[in-house]
């Protein structure tokens, strides 16, 4: 999901690695903060498929700065990443949500509303399945890990209800 955020953000400005791992943490540092060590060989793919572009440039004093920008196959990668399916992993599932509801003014009007749409079934998916787990009486949960399936659930719910809301300001 890095390269959808880095994709993001170089559609709006060129930016240079660091300003780019700034801005990346000042806009989404609620639910990543990539490194370096990371953003690194993500732009490494990203430019060996011809997603970004690379801009040198040398201030008065010589010294080189690399900016990085989109290119016009870049923008269509955007989408293909964007409308990748999701994790089955909950953990990458609700950090991946976050990284696509956060770059998805990127899409079109009705590439929005398919991804919601799609998005709503997949949440009510995952609820009934949450829920099928905590009424399952054959599982013995001790009391956390009933309070912490009961939280799951009250989040999933309110994510549902979130989409809900996203869907209806389109």
């Amino acid at each position: 999901m890095i390269e959808l955020l880095i994709l993001y953000m170089l559609d709006k400005n060129e930016r240079t690695l660091y300003s780019l791992r700034a801005d990346i943490i000042e806009k989404f540092g609620f639910f990543t903060k990539p490194s370096i060590g990371t953003l690194h060989p993500a732009m490494k793919r990203l430019l060996s498929n011809g997603s970004i572009t690379v801009r040198n440039s040398f201030s008065e004093g010589g010294k080189k700065s690399t900016y990085y920008g989109i290119s016009a196959s870049g923008k269509k990668h955007f989408k293909e990443l964007f409308f990748t399916n999701f994790s089955e992993n909950p953990t990458l599932f609700f950090t991946e949500l976050q990284t696509k509801i956060s770059t998805m003014s990127l899409l079109t009007n009705e590439e929005k509303t398919s991804f919601l749409d799609d998005t709503l079934l997949k949440l009510e998916s995952f609820l009934l399945d949450l829920q099928n787990t905590k009424d399952n009486e054959y599982i013995k949960f001790e009391e956390i890990q009933k309070l912490l399936l009961q939280k799951n659930i009250s989040d999933v719910m309110n994510f549902i209800e979130f989409m809900k809301t996203l869907k209806e300001k389109i």
